[in-house]
């Protein structure tokens, strides 16, 4: 019998006692056995360490109970992927969920496709109380959109060009990885605070192939924050995807007017923070953002001041 599980499940959780249960019990209850769990708690505050001590009689979980915060997500995934032995990796976000067959399909995925360094399922949105909102869409108004309305297995760098737009990847919970490939690819960089899956994905895909399952397995969970959270996260959010830009600029070459319609792009998702009533940027972090626009777009000056001027005369 293999003492090695095949796929290593990381949980990482800070106070999300109210959704553990079902997150532990939806991953437990896979119809694809032979994984691990690995439970960090990053001292939450609420009753999560009691919660995952209920489970901690089954011989596949794991459990690490931090003393003091983190503060910092990613250092977390990464500690999980350090004590995994799993040749495939999953990071299961704690406020998400997931059908029973889940692990059983990405499994299939990557052990039919060897060159493929990830594979992900399409996710249903869901509410704070589980209900179902819609599917994730992606494509965008410049590459395919009809892409992922059906199963795939694709070049990397193909899936890189539509990263140049957006997160095509947006929840790790959907994701079954390469543990080889995840190592090589330097794992989750720590400097980031939001968007460091979306790099990875990027780093991962640049030297390895992609597969993707069209039937909505997972379950991503989004919730609602206050307005002084969403100004600083949007905020984040905003200078993190220059930096992702610039960096898959610098590895992936684009045709000129690719890179222009990335940069409009990108300018319209910042100028629409900007004028936005509930999701406005502090000034210091604009003059952040701004400075590393103009390091990468030379037309930074114009382009903001035409987004600037059709955002606000949509209002």
């Amino acid at each position: 019998m293999n003492t090695i599980p095949q796929v290593s499940i990381i949980l990482p959780n800070y106070n999300y006692a109210e959704y553990l249960d079902q997150r532990i019990q939806s991953l437990l209850d896979q119809t694809f056995r032979d994984f691990e769990l690995i439970i960090i708690d990053d001292a939450s505050s609420d009753s999560s360490a009691e919660v995952i001590k209920k489970y901690e009689s089954d011989k596949r979980i794991k459990t690490f109970f931090h003393k003091k915060n983190s503060g910092l997500t990613y250092k977390r995934w990464n500690e999980g992927a350090e004590l995994s032995v799993g040749k495939y990796l999953m990071f299961a976000g704690a406020d998400d969920s997931c059908e029973n067959t889940l692990l059983e399909k990405l499994v299939e995925k990557l052990d039919s496709s060897k060159t493929a360094g990830l594979a992900y399922v399409q996710s249903w949105e869901i509410n704070n109380e589980g209900k179902k909102i819609r599917t994730l869409k992606f494509g965008t108004d410049f590459l395919d959109k009809e892409r992922w309305k059906k199963d795939f297995t694709d070049k990397g760098k193909n899936e890189c060009y539509y990263l140049l737009f957006q997160n095509t990847i947006p929840n790790a919970s959907a994701v079954l990885l390469r543990r080889k490939n995840f190592f090589e690819s330097g794992k989750f960089d720590e400097s980031f605070l939001i968007l460091a899956d979306w790099l990875l994905w990027f780093r991962i895909l640049l030297n390895s192939d992609v597969a993707f399952i069209a039937e909505p397995l997972n379950y991503y969970r989004k919730h609602s924050v206050s307005v002084c959270n969403k100004s600083v996260r949007n905020g984040i959010f905003v200078e993190e995807r220059y930096k992702i830009i610039s960096y898959i600029l610098k590895h992936l070459k684009v045709p000129k007017e690719v890179s222009e319609q990335i940069f409009e792009n990108q300018m319209n998702v910042w100028t629409r923070r900007i004028i936005s009533k509930d999701m406005k940027i502090p000034i210091k972090r604009n003059l952040e953002i701004y400075r590393s626009s103009r390091h990468l777009d030379p037309k930074t000056n114009v382009r903001f001041i035409k987004k600037m001027i059709k955002n606000l005369m949509r209002k």
